[in-house]
């Protein structure tokens, strides 16, 4: 197909557009690898001091709760916080150097680099989705110190002693001007990193889908075509997609986990607070917007993933469909064996593949708790 669409362009005396070899070597994939679970001494100490920092912003809603505040919103800032150390505890250990490695051998043994429209396919889908991530921060950088610059400055301190309120106004700055800029750099990173990956694993899945609708389409002009290498080399190449997949799943099952897990907190606080307790027009609107936020980022990373299952489905019903261009039992058998290979997908937190119809499930179970979130209130 790719051979074809050159010869196309030169015809029409028309230059095609280079892409670059296929990678996810970028500044936040270096950055997490430096301080990863095969770094030097001086990344781990420098992921140490990432995650106090880190538990510094994350505590502050716990630190600074009081004993008659409303019990929900300690549980909330309570998961939050086992949430924020759980996820990058677990993408330290996840992503490392001997993972990335382990990708770059399942890429040359693909050798996905040599065919133009996987490499189209690739850097069309990452560019666009890192300019949304781009984006998707920027914004949120924004929108959330608007709202704490906002809220501290009209929060009632008369009652504070001048020595308590510097301190207070100390602590705020700090964190607000020192260590939740790293935060935001270190999630920053990682749903970088987590974006890549399904793309990555989109491109493999891709590559042997563009030979097999080749294949397909030169059969159906000339059967003779079909034979038993063509077939062996393109499973073997499916073969390798299918660890490749698994190998990406690794580092993308906790990771889809924590964002699900973070949503649903999310939408179920904002329900209750909607619903239950006296806020103002200004909290109200930057809960909204967040949650929005988030219910973007859960839709782009659940495509993203879903989209892998589909691909190889689809990658099964053209394999389907070739075993009736041919009557070589040897064919046939390598068909059958073709056919007979699990489905490739990424798992939610190991415990179920992300596919459309568990997704529809999760969603209706996430709908059963907003709704009954009056009767727990109760």
């Amino acid at each position: 197909m790719a051979s074809i669409n050159m010869q196309q362009c030169f015809v029409r005396n028309e230059q095609l557009k280079h892409y670059p070899t296929i990678t996810i070597d970028s500044i936040p994939s270096k950055f997490q690898l430096i301080i990863s679970s095969t770094s030097n001494m001086f990344g781990k100490c420098l992921f140490v001091l990432i995650m106090f920092i880190l538990n510094l912003v994350h505590g502050r809603a716990i630190m600074y709760s009081s004993l008659d505040s409303v019990f929900t919103l300690k549980i909330k800032s309570f998961l939050f916080f086992l949430i924020g150390n759980w996820m990058f505890i677990t993408f330290y250990f996840r992503y490392n150097h001997k993972l990335i490695k382990q990708i770059d051998e399942h890429l040359k043994g693909l050798q996905i680099d040599f065919d133009y429209e996987t490499r189209k396919y690739f850097w069309t889908r990452t560019t666009l989705y890192r300019w949304f991530i781009r984006a998707y921060y920027i914004f949120s950088f924004i929108i959330r110190y608007c709202y704490e610059l906002y809220t501290w400055s009209v929060k009632d301190r008369s009652k504070l002693s001048s020595e308590v309120a510097f301190k207070r106004s100390i602590i705020f700055y700090f964190l607000l001007f020192i260590c939740a800029p790293v935060a935001y750099f270190k999630h920053f990173c990682q749903i970088y990193i987590e974006v890549d990956l399904p793309i990555l694993a989109q491109t493999a899945v891709q590559f042997n889908l563009i030979k097999l609708k080749k294949l397909l389409n030169e059969t159906t002009k000339d059967e003779k075509s079909l034979n038993l290498n063509a077939i062996k080399n393109i499973r073997h190449k499916y073969l390798l997609s299918c660890r490749l997949v698994d190998q990406i799943n690794e580092v993308m099952s906790p990771a889809l986990f924590f964002l699900f897990t973070n949503f649903i907190i999310n939408t179920c606080n904002l329900s209750y607070t909607l619903l239950y307790t006296e806020q103002s027009y200004m909290s109200k609107c930057y809960n909204l917007i967040q949650n929005s936020f988030s219910l973007v980022g859960a839709l782009l990373s659940t495509y993203s993933s879903i989209k892998i299952h589909d691909q190889s489905l689809e990658s099964l019903a053209t394999v389907y469909k070739l075993s009736l261009k041919t009557n070589s039992i040897r064919t046939l058998n390598e068909i059958s064996l073709f056919l007979n290979h699990k489905e490739m997908g990424f798992t939610l937190g190991g415990m179920f593949m992300l596919t459309t119809s568990s997704l529809s499930t999760l969603f209706s179970i996430f709908i059963t708790i907003v709704f009954a979130l009056p009767t727990f209130a109760s």
